[in-house]
């Protein structure tokens, strides 16, 4: 009996975890999956109780076997929570057909929009070429400030949302993945005029067009970062009116750089442009007009960073080049991204031409570098906590 006592005062002067603050705990518990969470409820008495005040939702359909059990589980776990406590952040993966995505993104976005979440992110991994159409009210909360939206699937995109001006008057960044943003019924597009405090935009592999729509509006006051990679359809015109601009990031097709509209005298505040291109035609020279004209658009960069494709374009053309004056004029470092082959040293004058204090560097072999300690705990955290529960704590699963 002493050895049996002896051991149960062990394991509960060793129960640190119990003793800690409950934010504390739902810190911790917010690195696992909320069925995972959930599941701590058999512990003991305190945490029975416990994950029902999480803020940070994380839920990701895999760990369920089915769809309609992972629905199940959603609607039951939503249910049983604290509905007095605020929402801060939900995450949702899911696999699985487009009506079963719906059904659980509209249960889940309800109830986060209630309890004025302020983070949100829907990943939908199809299993096939199926279109979903979100619904006008899921793109109105007056709470959210951090959006992400994403599809993924081995080509297309999958998630087409609505053409009216998005209503997120605190949204500060927005995250847009394989999604369709486009309708042929309207010729301009702004679906960002809204997004008032919006400073922080991603574009990826988005489609901007369709028949008979011409012109995409990035329209935002506070806009301070935009990044455009590899976009599946492109307007006519990309129109940007942002006068708080300072990073661009441009990674898409050679026909961006002939369309791309900016309002020049707006962009006072610009400080890195990094400008990367994929060539479909062989005569590189073809470019050259187009990228020029792009230059000029962005001429207040102070840190300019080009990829190897964009300065074949310009070694194709330095004919051309050595009668017109550069429009960079206050350059403090032209980064080649590229080590071979070396930018030739007529395109490096060009562009330096009117900064003669700014640096010319090239990207070296990535290094590894030793993990710091947050990103450290931050990798293990959910390994750590699982381990805890499952050997400290042995007992069945449990489902809500």
């Amino acid at each position: 009996m002493d050895v049996v006592h002896d051991r149960a005062r062990i394991m509960v002067e060793e129960d640190r975890i119990s003793n800690l603050p409950n934010e504390i705990i739902h810190h911790i518990l917010s690195f696992l999956d909320m069925k995972y969470a959930v599941q701590t409820s058999a512990l003991s008495k305190k945490w029975k109780h416990i994950w029902t005040s999480m803020k940070h939702l994380n839920l990701n359909s895999l760990t369920s076997r089915t769809s309609p059990l992972f629905a199940k589980f959603v609607n039951d776990a939503l249910s049983h929570r604290n509905h007095r406590k605020e929402v801060s952040a939900v995450e949702l993966s899911f696999r699985g057909a487009a009506t079963q995505f719906a059904a659980v993104v509209t249960r889940i976005v309800n109830y986060a929009y209630s309890h004025n979440v302020r983070q949100l992110t829907l990943v939908w991994f199809r299993l096939n070429y199926e279109v979903l159409q979100f619904p006008q009210w899921l793109f109105s909360s007056h709470t959210l400030k951090h959006l992400t939206l994403a599809t993924h699937y081995t080509s297309g995109y999958g998630i087409i949302v609505p053409q009216s001006a998005w209503n997120f008057p605190a949204l500060e960044t927005l995250n847009l993945s394989d999604l369709t943003l486009s309708d042929p019924r309207y010729k301009s597009l702004n679906l960002f005029s809204k997004c008032v405090n919006l400073k922080d935009l991603i574009l990826h592999r988005c489609s901007m067009s369709g028949s008979g729509m011409d012109i995409f509006n990035v329209c935002a006051p506070q806009l301070s970062n935009l990044t455009i990679t590899n976009p599946l359809r492109f307007p006519k015109v990309f129109n940007v009116v942002a006068p708080q601009l300072q990073n661009l990031t441009v990674s898409v097709l050679d026909t961006f750089y002939r369309v791309m509209q900016l309002s020049i005298e707006k962009l006072n505040s610009l400080e890195k442009v990094n400008l990367s291109m994929q060539l479909v035609f062989s005569e590189e020279g073809r470019y050259a007009p187009g990228l020029q004209d792009l230059f000029q658009k962005l001429c207040g960069a102070k840190f300019l960073i080009l990829d190897n494709n964009i300065i074949k374009v310009l070694s194709a053309c330095l004919d051309q080049l050595s009668y017109q004056p550069c429009p960079f004029n206050n350059l403090k470092c032209l980064k080649q991204k590229d080590r071979i082959p070396i930018m030739p040293i007529k395109v490096r004058n060009y562009l330096l031409q009117n900064s003669p204090t700014a640096t010319f560097v090239m990207d070296l072999p990535q290094v590894p570098r030793k993990r710091s300690r947050e990103e450290v705990d931050k990798g293990t955290m959910a390994k750590k906590v699982s381990k805890f529960l499952y050997a400290f704590y042995p007992f069945e699963y449990i489902y809500v």
